[in-house]
This record gives structure tokens, C-alpha cells and sequence, in this order.
């Protein structure tokens, strides 16, 4: 059956012996490089997925920096846009003061212009009313020889209410 066959056996064992050794010679000097070369590998992976969640979690950060600057300025502006809405409401409402106290000086002022006027030309209403009742007179006093009841009459028509 099986027969004892020195040839065969020590070429199985010689091919045994040789991949042993081979294996042992390649584990050393190929799989520990293999290894090495997988390992840093590994760890620039690692390190590369590490600086990409820094960089994540770096923007997150800028990104909430951001808004609250964001919701600031915009907090800034609305301010700034009530201080000068507020500050045109007061130039609005001293301009509007300053023109109805120039009305109302212009309005006083006219109100004395008119006055004068009318006094002006109620004065020379009068001249001329005495100057037609003396123009009168003389025709009565040269018809009615009684200047002192003339007189009387003329003086009551000047001081009459429906003149002055």
C-alpha cells in the first residue's frame, strides 16, 4: 500500500522545509514592510477623518460665530435706523414749529399793517367827510347865517359812531 519512497518524502519534505522558510524570510522582510506600509497608512487615513471633523467642528464654530454677528448687525442696524427715524421726527417737528411761528409773526405782522392801513384810510375817510361838510358848511353858513348851530353839526357828524 504505501510504500516507503525516500525520494518522495524528502522532496515533500525539502518543499515543506522551503515554504516554511519562505514564509518565515517573506514575514520578515515582505509582511513587516506590508505591515508598516498599511499601518501608516492607516494612520494618515485616521488622521486625514481627525483633521476633516477639526475642520468640521472649526466651521460649525465660524458658522455660529457668524450668525451672532449676523443677528448682532442686524440688531445694530435696526438701532440705528429707529435713532435716525427719531431724529428726523424732531427735525420734521421743529421745522413745522419754526413755520407756524413764522405764520403766526407773519400773521401778527399783517394783522398791524392792516390796522394802520385801515386807520390810514379811516383817517383820510374822515378828512375827506370833513373836507365835504366844511364844502357843505360853507354852502349852509352862506344860506344860514348861524355858524355856531352849523358848527355843532358838523362836530356831532365828525364824532358820529358810524364813522370811526
Amino acid at each position: 500500500m504505501l510504500e516507503f519512497n525516500i525520494e518522495f518524502w524528502s522532496t515533500f519534505g525539502f518543499t515543506i522545509l522551503n515554504i516554511l522558510i519562505l514564509f518565515f524570510v517573506l514575514k520578515k522582510v515582505l509582511f513587516g514592510r506590508l505591515t508598516s506600509f498599511m499601518e501608516n497608512r492607516s494612520n494618515k487615513i485616521q488622521e486625514t477623518l481627525d483633521n476633516a471633523e477639526e475642520t468640521k467642528r472649526m466651521i460649525e464654530e465660524m458658522k455660529v460665530e457668524y450668525d451672532e454677528k449676523l443677528k448682532a448687525a442686524r440688531f445694530e442696524g435696526q438701532q440705528i435706523t429707529a435713532e435716525y427715524k427719531e431724529m428726523a421726527q424732531k427735525e420734521y417737528n421743529a421745522i413745522v414749529e419754526d413755520a407756524k411761528k413764522n405764520a403766526e409773526r407773519i400773521i401778527v405782522e399783517t394783522r398791524k399793517e392792516l390796522e394802520v392801513e385801515k386807520k390810514q384810510i379811516m383817517d383820510g375817510i374822515k378828512e375827506e367827510i370833513s373836507n365835504l361838510v366844511i364844502a357843505a358848511s360853507e354852502k349852509l353858513i352862506k344860506e344860514n347865517m348861524n355858524t355856531e348851530i352849523n358848527q355843532k353839526l358838523v362836530k356831532d357828524f365828525i364824532d358820529n359812531e358810524h364813522i370811526a
